[in-house]
């Protein structure tokens, strides 16, 4: 690889969160008998949402917390929004972007980890005010919500290891950069070779 200039880019494993307050708790909803159940039958049936961390600047000496909501049928990126921090607020705004989207359609649940912006009283009140049931993972099970790890793993070891901002602005836009290449470039053998786009394209036609 060395010789031919080729670089390689590792998975590093993640490290689970300290303990946070924890107001709202609920079951997790896509865990049944035989494991979980990461693949509804029709788009918009289930979402799944996190947060990550991401650095940028001299030396990545800056960060933000980006917030995505990912749809399980089609694994595409629905929505994303970022803070400086983790708050009930952004994840609940990127809920509302993701709403405007999918032009009002509602998921049946949306599943998230039970970090203190996912467990607030805001948020889930929110949630039910809109008549979607939320499924959390149990407490440091992070496999729990392994579509959206498997986001964050392919975005950072794939794009963000070969893409560096110096500021916000162009860490905003390499963020869009990179989940429009996920959604319309990045073929997937779980869903039959096509892009979360051509998949969820795909999907209508069958239903239309």
């Amino acid at each position: 690889m060395h010789d031919n200039g080729i670089v390689a880019s590792i998975r590093v494993a993640k490290c689970d969160r300290k303990a946070q307050h924890k107001e709202h708790i609920s079951n997790n909803l896509l865990l049944t008998d035989k494991g979980h159940n990461f693949k509804p039958d029709e788009p918009n049936q289930v979402w799944v949402t996190d947060c990550t961390e991401l650095h940028f600047g001299w030396k990545f000496g800056e960060h933000l917390r980006l917030s995505a909501i990912k749809g399980l049928n089609d694994h595409s990126i629905i929505a994303w929004d970022i803070e400086e921090t983790e708050t009930a607020e952004l994840v609940t705004r990127t809920f509302d972007k993701a709403l405007a989207i999918s032009n009002g359609v509602k998921p049946t649940v949306l599943h998230s980890d039970q970090g203190s912006s996912y467990t607030s009283g805001v948020f889930n009140d929110h949630l039910a005010s809109n008549g979607v049931k939320h499924s959390m993972s149990r407490p440091g099970t992070p496999g729990d919500n392994s579509p959206m790890e498997s986001f964050w793993s392919h975005m950072k070891t794939e794009f963000f290891n070969f893409h560096h901002a110096l500021n916000r602005e162009e860490m905003v836009q390499l963020i869009e950069k990179c989940i429009n290449w996920y959604n319309y470039k990045r073929r997937q053998e779980t869903l039959n070779g096509m892009t979360p786009k051509e998949f969820r394209n795909h999907a209508i036609l069958k239903t239309a």
